[in-house]
């Protein structure tokens, strides 16, 4: 099925080589662009479903985050990933607090857009593995550090194998798959997990699992 992906970048250069790049990567998705963030609200408000929104943070109508806040409020289904010049972990962490399902900088070659892309759109998440800037801080329900080591998590093999693949960016229904596991069993795994390392959700337990070190391979 092809996706449909909206970006929304002021400059055209950047919008015509992510194009490029997304044609490389993946089976020729339709592509709608904008130049603002309220053209990219109306192309969403007037076209059928979108699968992604690929977002540049700084826009002639937004700044920062903001941009972010306003698609998720108004889009909550449609899955938003940041392109930044920006590589640190500080402004990484901004996005995923304000509801970003991924980050990707703007200097990515096609494989690695196509690899996020496919990650988020299929309902995972995608975060670089090594951006410049010290390891983001990964924050849980009870505001307490997660064990600087996964080995403290006690986490079973089983629910390890699960945590991996969540870093992969895969739903539950494909990690059942890879596991041979009922997706009912694959969420009380995800359960158990993002209970271990102090996490509201997937893009909090891969930074935490990031912190410690596990890597998804």
């Amino acid at each position: 099925m092809t996706m449909h992906l909206l970006i929304v970048d002021d400059h055209p250069l950047i919008r015509g080589g992510v194009v490029v790049q997304l044609c490389e990567a993946s089976d020729a998705p339709r592509v709608e662009q904008a130049d603002c963030l309220a053209e990219g609200l109306r192309l969403l408000s007037s076209a059928p479903r979108f699968d992604l929104i690929l977002l540049d943070l700084n826009l002639p109508d937004t700044v920062g985050t903001s941009g972010i806040e306003t698609l998720r409020q108004r889009f909550p289904r449609v899955p938003v990933m940041v392109l930044s010049g920006a590589t640190d972990r500080a402004t990484i962490d901004r996005c995923l607090r304000a509801g970003a399902s991924g980050f990707l900088p703007k200097t990515a070659d096609a494989e690695r857009l196509g690899t996020a892309v496919r990650a988020i759109a299929g309902g995972g998440i995608y975060v670089p593995r090594d951006p410049d800037g010290p390891a983001p801080r990964a924050w849980g329900a009870t505001g307490t550090a997660p064990p600087s080591d996964v080995r403290q998590l006690g986490l079973t093999d089983r629910q390890k194998d699960v945590l991996r693949l969540i870093m992969r960016g895969l739903p539950n229904k494909l990690i059942g798959r890879q596991l041979q596991l009922a997706e009912g069993t694959v969420k009380v795994h995800v359960s158990a997990v993002l209970r271990a390392l102090g996490a509201r959700n997937r893009t909090q337990a891969v930074l935490a699992a990031n912190r410690m070190g596990m890597r998804p391979d």
